[in-house]
């Protein structure tokens, strides 16, 4: 396996994908977007409107790691526009996955898409200003799901809209250094697992330090950057950062692609994700929850929350019946519906069983 500079990415459009700086060579061949889920160069998706001309491809996307947030996706515009090379910020609830054609598409003119502000690279944190970002999303027909400069949160909203955090291109994200609060280094980013048509970043996979293949995971909305924003930090002991799930991980050999799979736990946590809307509502409940969880100080690192259409399930195993009582509560008083299907179990999933 070579270190690639390029970004990559394996997966179905259509499900989301992993990004990583570890693949092997993309295919001579357009890339087929199906079940075999084939890494492949993540410049390669094209981006199409609905009277099926070229826009551009795909080149990076902005991430919000305290939010969980994929913000936007940087399209660099097609040559055949007339305008090749701009990058433009495209919301990602405003792409519609064809994995028939393994494009995403875009509903919008040609006229519309060159009409959009280009973004410059080399200004990037003057880039991720929330009102630049809003401006995009209302061109594109979104509404921000977070707070605009100067504005404060709704103190009736059902649903407050959210401080936008620091947006990094998803490029200078993988291989930065993990480490927790006291300083112990955990290993570097080799993956981000994201569901771009669902603007949700699922997870960040570390690889640890030295020869090790060994690969956790880390949710994202646990990291945050330090101050010099060059690496980023858990706050979360080593002990406990040697118990999250792991990818394994499949090198290339005898004419097969390289792959990897999530660890399965067995017991209640499996491999099959929870549901999760993709409506900004659905999401911003999931994040919330999780945030509200680790905020009261609950152990709620075995515990999955999923949300779609206000019904929230729970999923896992806690130490005690008071945790899971506590996290129960926690999701009743996000649910606007107090629909919860808690599933949580009390007691470490026994091996074997």
């Amino acid at each position: 396996m070579k270190l690639k500079n390029s970004l990559l990415a394996s997966a179905v459009i259509a499900a989301g994908f992993t990004l990583s700086t570890w693949a092997e060579p993309a295919p001579a061949r357009d890339v087929h977007v199906g079940a075999v889920k084939p890494i492949f160069e993540f410049n390669k998706i094209e981006v199409k409107n609905f009277q099926d001309e070229s826009l551009g491809r795909i080149m990076d996307l902005g991430i919000d790691l305290i939010n969980g947030r994929v913000v936007e996706v940087l399209v660099e515009s097609a040559g055949s526009l007339g305008v090749g090379g701009r990058i433009v910020a495209v919301p990602p609830l405003a792409l519609f996955p064809d994995s028939l054609n393994e494009v995403y598409r875009l509903n919008v003119s040609t006229d519309t898409f060159k009409s959009a502000a280009a973004i410059d690279l080399s200004q990037w944190v003057d880039a991720g200003r929330s009102d630049r970002i809003a401006a995009a999303y209302r061109l594109f027909g979104q509404d921000p799901y977070f707070l605009e400069e100067g504005a404060t949160a709704s103190t009736t909203a059902k649903r407050p809209k959210v401080s936008l955090g620091y947006v990094e291109r998803s490029s200078k994200i993988l291989n930065l250094p993990v480490g927790n609060l006291q300083n112990q280094p955990f290993g570097k980013v080799w993956s981000l697992t994201l569901d771009v048509p669902k603007g949700r970043i699922l997870n960040v996979v570390v690889l640890a330090p030295g020869n090790f293949k060994t690969k956790s995971i880390i949710p994202a909305t646990a990291l945050s950057f330090n101050a010099t924003r060059d690496a980023l930090l858990l706050d979360d002991t080593k002990i406990e950062y040697g118990d999250e799930p792991r990818y394994v991980f499949t090198e290339a050999a005898f004419g097969n692609p390289a792959s990897y799979e999530r660890e399965a736990y067995t017991g209640p946590h499996t491999v099959v994700a929870l549901e999760q809307g993709r409506s900004y509502r659905d999401v911003d409940m999931t994040v919330r929850i999780n945030r509200e969880i680790r905020a009261a100080k609950i152990n709620g690192r075995h515990v999955e929350v999923g949300t779609i259409n206000d019904r929230i399930t729970l999923r896992g195993w806690v130490n005690t019946d008071e945790e899971k009582r506590r996290i129960g509560e926690i999701a009743i008083a996000d649910s606007r519906l107090e629909l919860v299907d808690n599933q949580i179990t009390v007691g470490q999933p026994v091996a074997g069983n």
